[in-house]
């Protein structure tokens, strides 16, 4: 057997330190000190965090306590509501669709929904998905909703809208960006409609089985869940059981997941696995306004509000009801976070925490 020769020596070496270079090696009790230190000053009970580096898991674990009345600690499987990390899920099967040719981003709704108010009609899939459409969110009304005429754990995903239907459009479709669950809740329905199947089902067939993502569901508050954490909220200084919102939230807000599973979720952006690169690439573009200027916060289902100055994108869950979490990737440094808590927290929190932890390997 010939002895490799001193050039081939090098060539090893200098290739691996610029396969490296930009990458610092993380220890796991630098993270368990960062982590737990953010806990402590945020007052999470417990959190559940995935690092995946160049398409390897680098750091899985569980920290504190899912279950403050049974003691029950956090581990990697804990089971989290996944809150808004839902409506990357939900833009994914929508440009599934269209990927297929069966739908259009340019169609308006009315194309694929019946009985929605006259002002609905003309907005479009893609506005929806930008969250362009002017259409008020019924998650953060700060008036009374319209009448519905039923109870609120008798609703449909139909009722849901009729307590936005009566509002006008806060502006004109396409005219400025607004954050908003009413357009993923749409989204939904216009994705059982087209595929024909339940938003579950087809979840499973286009991301979720592809994906491995074994233990990621859509649920509510009813259904019965091993492994799933509480979700609790910060009230005079004390920490008290959340909310519960216990009507389905559907394609905006639904879905549970572990850190487990949501490691693999970097996949759907990664690979092809579930899109091609071209679809893609609409996903994580801005979106853009009738005025021709660009969303710079958000894409197609995507944040894109950079860090220190690097591309990323991702979503952020949470807000209310006793869950926070978050997806980044740092696409030029191969990095994706997962982070997972059973506490309400300050809008883009999580998020930070999330990126925060991805620069620890920068």
């Amino acid at each position: 057997m010939r002895k490799p020769s001193i050039l081939a020596i090098v060539f090893v070496i200098l290739w691996y330190v610029m396969a490296t270079s930009g990458q610092r090696r993380v220890s796991k009790k630098e993270i368990d000190l960062f982590v737990q230190d953010k806990m402590r000053e945020y007052g999470i009970p417990g959190l559940s965090i995935a690092v995946v580096r160049d398409r390897k898991i680098v750091h899985l674990k569980g920290y504190g306590i899912a279950n403050l009345e049974l003691s029950a600690p956090v581990t990697e499987k804990t089971v989290f509501s996944l809150a808004s990390i839902t409506k990357t899920f939900t833009a994914i099967l929508t440009m599934a669709l269209v990927e297929d040719g069966r739908l259009s981003l340019g169609d308006p709704i009315s194309k694929y929904l019946s009985g929605l108010p006259e002002i609905w009609k003309p907005i479009t899939v893609r506005q929806l998905l930008t969250h362009t459409s002017g259409i008020p969110s019924f998650a953060t009304l700060d008036k009374d909703p319209c009448p519905v005429g039923k109870q609120f754990r008798d609703y449909t995903r139909e009722d849901v809208l009729k307590e936005v239907s009566c509002f006008p459009l806060e502006f004109a479709p396409g005219e400025r960006f607004a954050y908003g669950d009413t357009n993923y809740h749409l989204l939904g329905m216009i994705v059982e409609r087209v595929s024909g199947k339940s938003y579950e089902t087809f979840l499973h067939e286009r991301v979720l089985d592809p994906l491995g993502m074994k233990d990621t569901r859509n649920t509510n508050y009813v259904d019965l869940i091993p492994n799933r954490a509480n979700g609790y909220s910060l009230r005079n200084g004390v920490v008290k059981n959340a909310d519960r919102f216990e009507i389905d939230e559907f394609a905006n807000g639904s879905l549970i997941s572990t850190a487990v599973d949501m490691a693999k979720f970097e996949g759907a952006f990664t690979t092809e696995k579930v899109l091609k690169h071209k679809t893609l690439e609409q996903i994580w573009a801005n979106a853009r306004l009738n005025s021709g200027d660009i969303v710079l916060q958000y894409g197609l289902g995507l944040g894109l509000t950079p860090f220190r100055g690097r591309k990323r994108f991702g979503h952020n869950g949470g807000g209310g009801l006793g869950f926070a979490t978050s997806f980044t990737h740092f696409p030029a440094e191969k990095i994706s976070v997962v982070v997972l808590s059973n506490a309400d927290q300050p809008g883009g929190r999580i998020g930070d925490l999330a990126n925060e932890i991805a620069a620890l390997y920068f």
